[in-house]
């Protein structure tokens, strides 16, 4: 069976994922605990989505005297990565430049976030100022690199 896709992961599977990335690797009881206070959940109830996680791929598990011990196979930035194009996808027509105008006006940033914006948008601007050109514009390139690429950003 196929693994699904990172970006139907739940609030509650990324509430429970967050416990297992902060703490490298973790028991059922290690995570209800430590997620008490934002979202008091049943043993149980944690159990069942630590199953799910193990079924979609995201953690695998060892069993350790009577506990099972967890730990993710996926890195954060990996599903930020993933669940951030899949929203671009849906909400932007797969297009990051209306998501970054969204967030701008919609005052979502601060004055302090803008200005870090400006100056990492500076900087990429600049760099790839000077950097050589590639891709089409290189003379006798196969387009099947450059098409490579394309399909894996």
């Amino acid at each position: 069976m196929a693994r699904k896709k990172l970006s139907s992961l739940t609030d509650l599977e990324i509430d429970i994922m967050n416990v297992v990335w902060r703490l490298d690797r973790a028991t059922v009881r290690q995570i209800v605990d430590s997620l008490r206070n934002q979202r008091p959940l049943a043993y149980t109830t944690v159990q069942t989505v630590l199953s799910i996680l193990t079924q979609k791929g995201v953690v695998r598990y060892t069993r350790e005297g009577r506990a099972y011990v967890y730990t993710a196979i996926l890195k954060p930035e990996g599903v930020r990565r993933e669940t951030v194009r899949a929203v671009v996808d849906k909400l932007f027509a797969g297009s990051p430049q209306s998501l970054v105008l969204h967030l701008i006006e919609s005052d979502a940033l601060t004055a302090e976030e803008a200005e870090s914006l400006r100056k990492l948008l500076d900087r990429m601007a600049s760099e790839s100022s000077h950097a050589p050109e590639t891709g089409s514009h290189a003379p006798e390139t196969g387009s099947d690199a450059s098409n490579s690429e394309a399909s894996d950003a």
